[in-house]
C-alpha cells in the first residue's frame, strides 16, 4: 500500500503533477545543496549554511587558492570528510530511479560537488555534475602538466588535512590588514561573465571603494565562548606549507586542486555545452522540468528552469523555501514546500513505484 500524500501537500496539486509526470518523456531536473540536506550535509545560504562564517573570496576562488591554498584545501578537506560520512537519502535514490525508467529523456544538472548522486547509482550518462566534484583533483599546472585523478576518496588526502586535528586546533584569526584584496581583474572577469549571460540587461559599473577594499569579517562571527558552527572548526589562517599538501604524482612540481568549479571560473566546456543543448531551439521540447532544493541564485544554473519554460515544460520546484520558485505560472507551475528526501519520492511514485529499501542497497 501507498504511503499517504505528506501533510504540507495539496492532494489536488500532487494529483494534477502526477498526471503531467507520467506523459513526460523528456525531463530536467536541476539540483542544488537542499537535496543533500537531509544527508546531513549543509546547504550553502540557510541559517547554518557552509558559507556563514566563511569568506567565500577566501575558499573558493582562484584568488583565494593563490594567497592560501593550504587555507582553502582545509575547506575542502572537511567537505570531503563530511561527504565520505553522508549517505545518499531518498531523494537521491528517486531521481536515479527516474532517470532509469524514463530512458535518456531524463536528464540532471546537479551543481552538487558530493557525489551523492553517483553513490545513488545515478545513470552517469544523465548526469551533469556542473561544478565538478569533491573527489576528482587535479594538478594546478593545467597546460603543462594536466594531471587528472577521478575517484580519489583518501581521507585525509595528506596528515596535515586531517580533519579530526583541525577541529581541536585553536581557530586562528585573520586581521583586517591580513585579508587580500579584491583582485580586480577577478572582478572584470566576473562583469564579462554576467555581461554574457544576462545579455541587453546587464549593466557596467566601476569596482565600489568597498569592492577594492581588504575583505570584511563574515557577519555574526561567533561569540566568545559559544558552541562553533561546524564550518567554524577550520582555522581561518592555515599556517600551512605547499609540502603539506597533496602533491601532482606526475610533474612532482605543483600542487593538487579540487576539481570543482570556483567561484569566477567558467564551467568546463564540454558540460556547459551538454547543458546548453538541452534547451536548444531546435532540441526537442521539454515535458518538464524539476527544481530541487536550489535557492536559484548561481548562474548559469539559475536560468535554466526559464530556459526550459520557452522549451514548453511545467516547472515543479521542490524545496523548505517557497520564496525561492521563480517566474511562478498560476495554474501551470507547481511548488511543493518541504524536505526533498520526504517530497520527492511521493511526487515520482507513480513512474518510480515504491521506495522501500533503496537506501540499503
Amino acid at each position: 500500500m501507498s504511503e499517504p500524500t505528506p501533510p504540507t501537500l495539496d492532494p489536488t496539486e500532487v494529483a494534477d503533477f502526477h498526471n503531467v509526470l507520467k506523459q513526460s518523456k523528456r525531463i530536467v531536473a536541476v539540483l542544488g545543496a537542499g537535496i543533500s540536506a537531509s544527508s546531513g550535509l549543509a546547504t550553502f545560504r540557510g541559517t547554518n549554511g557552509l558559507w556563514k562564517g566563511q569568506d567565500v573570496m577566501q575558499v573558493a576562488t582562484p584568488a583565494g587558492f593563490r594567497h592560501d591554498p593550504g587555507l582553502v584545501w582545509q575547506f575542502y578537506a572537511y567537505r570531503r570528510h563530511e561527504a565520505l560520512k553522508a549517505k545518499p537519502n531518498p531523494a537521491h535514490y528517486a531521481l536515479a530511479e527516474l532517470s532509469r525508467r524514463v530512458g535518456p529523456g531524463c536528464v540532471t544538472l546537479t551543481q552538487n560537488v558530493d557525489n551523492l548522486s553517483p553513490r545513488a547509482g545515478h545513470p552517469e550518462a544523465q548526469l551533469k555534475q556542473l561544478h565538478g566534484n569533491l573527489f576528482n583533483v587535479h594538478c594546478v599546472d593545467v597546460v603543462g602538466c594536466g594531471y587528472v585523478e577521478k575517484g580519489n576518496f583518501e581521507d585525509p588526502l595528506t596528515p596535515a588535512l586531517n580533519t579530526a586535528r583541525n577541529e581541536t586546533t585553536a581557530i586562528g584569526r585573520i586581521e583586517p590588514s591580513d585579508r587580500p584584496k579584491t583582485n580586480p581583474m577577478l572582478l572584470a572577469g566576473l562583469a564579462r561573465k554576467n555581461a554574457q549571460i544576462l545579455g541587453d540587461k546587464f549593466k557596467d559599473q566601476s569596482p565600489s571603494a568597498d569592492d577594492l577594499s581588504p575583505l570584511k569579517a563574515a557577519d555574526g562571527e561567533q561569540e566568545p565562548g559559544a558552541r562553533p558552527r561546524p564550518m567554524s572548526d577550520i582555522r581561518m589562517s592555515s599556517g600551512l606549507s605547499k609540502e603539506d599538501l597533496p602533491q601532482c604524482p606526475r610533474c612532482k612540481a605543483n600542487i593538487m586542486r579540487p576539481s570543482v568549479v570556483w567561484f569566477g571560473e567558467a564551467l568546463a566546456e564540454t558540460t556547459a555545452e551538454e547543458a546548453e543543448a538541452l534547451f536548444a531551439e531546435d532540441a526537442e521540447p521539454i515535458d518538464l522540468c524539476l527544481v530541487i532544493g536550489t535557492s536559484s541564485k548561481v548562474w548559469p544554473t539559475a536560468g535554466y528552469a526559464e530556459k526550459a519554460r520557452k522549451r514548453g515544460a511545467r516547472i515543479a520546484t521542490v524545496n523548505l523555501d517557497a520564496g525561492d520558485a521563480k517566474g511562478l505560472r498560476p495554474g501551470k507551475d507547481w511548488v511543493f514546500v518541504g524536505d526533498a528526501a520526504q517530497v520527492l519520492p511521493e511526487l515520482l511514485r507513480p513512474v518510480i513505484g515504491e521506495t522501500e529499501g533503496w537506501e540499503k542497497a
